[in-house]
């Protein structure tokens, strides 16, 4: 699940593994509740004794209030209406942690190579209607997935402009956490900003999409204010990578995933990306050695949770 679209797979185990009975994407805010969209995806289905959802937000007691929808979602709930014998609630992030195991090298784009270690921590991340972060950690002989809510960790500028990102951010929202800077809705922030700063006017956020207005015009060349704004953006977006690195000494990889960094995969390969993360003073050498991945299938939270159910249902 997300803030913008839901993604629903009902798949079939057996011995050799899972193979796809359905797949239906659908619109978030089209439902009042999760509850509603799966009852119209499961019409006309077989019976299910096992689901997995990840969800927008921090899980507890197997439910969960979602950050950047009006939804409350209750695996118990879920299990007696629909007569599912077990479903399990994890963070999106989460669940696509568990899906980076799943994806091929064509699912993959590498922004820097740096020096991969075998066993050793991985980051991901993924900027969307929010933004997200998940850690896998090696535990005995595999690995363990940390949920987070590191996105709404304090913004942190890293140079002059920033800090008057900040400050007007701060005009806005009071705390200003990463998310209103990497996301969507970020990005709008930001164009925002570099148009009351360079006095411009703010004509795309009078868009029906104001982020995807603002991509398009700065990858198209059609407003300086969007291409500054996603320069911006994309430096950010690769300075928090870079703290994530730092924090977990991820020398597995750090992963990118969400859907607005498959969709500005040209801009991310340009440099402001890797600047951004490798731009820690002391600790550039270290960051250099971090290899840096982009996430090319907008599937893969769907697969981690796809894994999940499976392995659940074998057990």
């Amino acid at each position: 699940m997300g803030g913008t679209k839901v993604l629903l797979r009902l798949s079939e185990v057996d011995a050799t593994g899972s193979s796809k009975v359905k797949e239906q994407r659908f619109n978030s805010t089209e439902f009042q509740d999760f509850e509603t969209l799966l009852a119209h995806f499961l019409e006309n289905t077989p019976p299910i004794s096992v689901a997995c959802f990840g969800v927008p937000g921090p899980v507890k007691d197997n439910a969960a209030r979602l950050t950047n929808l009006p939804w409350f979602v209750d695996g118990a709930a879920i299990g007696k209406r629909f007569g599912i014998a077990s479903v399990q609630l994890l963070n999106d992030f989460a669940a696509i942690s568990h899906g980076i195991a799943a994806l091929t090298s064509q699912d993959i784009h590498v922004l820097q190579t740096g020096v991969p270690q075998s066993g050793a921590a991985r980051a991901v991340l993924g900027a969307g209607t929010g933004l997200g972060v998940g850690f896998l950690f090696p535990c005995g002989e595999g690995e363990i997935v940390i949920p987070s809510e590191g996105g709404n960790v304090d913004f942190s500028p890293g140079n002059d402009m920033e800090i008057e990102l900040l400050r007007f951010l701060r005009r806005l929202y009071g705390q200003v956490c990463v998310e209103r800077v990497v996301s969507g809705p970020g990005l709008a922030n930001i164009y925002a900003f570099v148009c009351e700063y360079e006095q411009h006017q703010p004509v795309l956020l009078e868009s029906a999409d104001p982020p995807a207005a603002i991509a398009e015009a700065a990858q198209s060349n059609k407003d300086v204010a969007a291409r500054h704004a996603l320069a911006m953006f994309i430096r950010a977006y690769g300075a928090f990578a870079g703290d994530l690195a730092l924090l977990s000494l991820s020398h597995g990889g750090v992963y990118i995933a969400g859907g607005i960094a498959a969709k500005l995969a040209t801009q991310m390969a340009q440099g402001g990306f890797v600047a951004g993360f490798l731009d820690k003073g002391r600790y550039r050498n270290l960051l250099e050695t971090v290899p840096v991945y982009l996430v090319m299938n907008a599937e893969v939270g769907l697969l981690g949770a796809e894994r999940l159910a499976a392995r659940q249902a074998s057990a």
